[in-house]
């Protein structure tokens, strides 16, 4: 992990820049080695076929002489092309007969001396009509020279006779003329890589631009100044976030549930906690009835924690996978909230069917308790509780004799920690985890009058 851990380090930036860097070094050091070499090849074609030009000049100008009973040739002092005329000028002419006899030499040749492995070299290939061009290394205290030998057959009326026409140039101009031009090209190579590199850095900082705006979001974020990444990114970057705004919303819905779940828990508690002690109040209790009172209770708050905690750490309810017969449950209740308002002596109407409840039986329980609580809470001794099935739907209904819920208000009690009357101990958040549960089911709440007098909450879900 920590060999691909220090792979990522450091600046994005940099690496792309030195990558960019070093294709361009690479890629232009290769143009420029490309175009040097073909310019130098093409430098030495210019001098060959200048030299092969200089040659033809040179048989033109050559006049048979037989004064000697024998082929020989003769060409002017002064030959049409200056160079060949004038020492020093780097171009020299000269003609040998095959065995290596010198038959002419041009002005600018006097002071030539090429040594006899020199001569052997110009001489190696002597095939009339076939051209050699090549380089002809250092020597007698010159630089080196490019050459071209041109093989003849003389056809003369005393026979043929074989003579060979040698061309040299001085290697200086083109020396020159190539790093002239290599100078000048990699100059302007070096010059188009820093160029580039800068326009590269440029437009790397408008490319990062996003990635500074979605630094500075998320800073915002942590310091609390906003919820979450509200700027305007590219596609490129869209997904990720978009994935970083869920996993914001959703830490946020966690949080939100852990509170939510220990004001749940402290409500749930409460029903518990009234029974033990109304059981521990009543005189007539045995230390055995006590006892089995007090494991009952104990369970049921185990049971309680175990599934607010489930609530808490789960993201997604597990809906529809059992269903739960209502009245088993409904009798439980009751027979709890009894305890619970004994001094209040209400009167429970049970009209439940034999239906069942499309889910958890904890669900139902926190559901039906709340609705009950409220209902002796609030209620002046009458509580009816109704469960059939409607229109494909499983409806129950909690309603009671009390004061009611005006209509203007019937919104409000559903949020939590909103209570319309102070006057009775409680949070105010008994009808708002009625609503969540109901939502968890794709369910619906209602709040009306009752026939009782007071308020009459129904809440239905579609069946399993």
């Amino acid at each position: 992990m920590r060999r691909g851990s220090s792979v990522v380090r450091g600046s994005l930036r940099l690496r792309m820049l030195s990558s960019a860097t070093l294709v361009l070094v690479v890629f232009l050091g290769l143009v420029g080695g490309v175009v040097d070499n073909a310019f130098r090849q093409s430098a030495e074609q210019a001098v060959s076929e200048r030299l092969q030009l200089h040659s033809y000049a040179l048989i033109a100008a050559s006049v048979e002489d037989n004064k000697g009973g024998a082929v020989d040739l003769y060409l002017p002092a002064e030959l049409q092309e200056p160079g060949f005329n004038a020492m020093g000028s780097g171009l020299f002419g000269l003609v040998f007969t095959p065995n290596g006899n010198e038959v002419w030499r041009s002005g600018s040749a006097l002071d030539l001396d090429l040594g006899e492995r020199a001569k052997g070299v110009l001489l190696a290939q002597d095939t009339a009509g076939v051209v050699t061009f090549s380089e002809l290394p250092a020597a007698a205290g010159r630089g080196p020279l490019f050459y071209l030998t041109y093989p003849v057959i003389w056809e003369s009326a005393l026979g043929d006779a074989r003579f060979v026409y040698v061309v040299l140039q001085d290697f200086t101009p083109y020396r020159n003329e190539v790093t002239t031009f290599r100078e000048s090209l990699w100059g302007w190579l070096i010059a188009a890589v820093v160029v580039l590199v800068l326009l590269q850095a440029a437009i790397m900082h408008w490319g990062l631009l996003p990635i500074a705006g979605l630094e500075h979001d998320l800073k915002a974020i942590e310091e609390g100044r906003q919820e979450y990444l509200v700027g305007q990114y590219p596609t490129e970057i869209n997904g990720v976030t978009h994935s970083l705004n869920l996993l914001l919303s959703e830490e946020r819905a966690q949080r939100e549930r852990y509170r939510t779940t220990l004001a749940d828990l402290a409500h749930s508690l409460k029903t518990p906690l009234a029974i033990l002690k109304a059981e521990a109040e009543k005189p007539e209790q045995t230390v055995e009835q006590v006892s089995a009172a007090m494991d009952q209770q104990v369970t049921r708050m185990t049971d309680i924690v175990s599934y607010q905690l489930e609530r808490a750490v789960s993201t997604s309810s597990k809906l529809f996978r059992n269903s739960t017969p209502i009245r088993p449950v409904v009798n439980k209740l009751v027979a709890a909230i009894e305890k619970v308002y004994k001094d209040k002596n209400i009167e429970f109407l049970k009209e439940v069917s034999p239906v069942d409840f499309p889910g958890d039986e904890r669900d139902l329980m926190e559901l039906l308790g709340n609705l009950l609580d409220n209902a002796s809470k609030y209620g002046l001794g009458k509580v009816r509780l109704a469960a059939v099935v409607v229109e494909g739907r499983v409806q129950l209904a909690v309603e009671d004799n009390g004061p009611g819920i005006p209509e203007s208000d019937r919104d409000l009690v559903l949020e939590r920690g909103l209570r319309l009357d102070s006057r009775e101990a409680g949070q105010g958040i008994g009808l708002a985890i009625v609503a969540e549960i109901v939502d968890r089911y794709h369910g619906r709440i209602v709040i009306t009058n009752s026939t009782l007098g007071g308020a009459r909450v129904i809440v239905s879900f579609p069946l399993a």
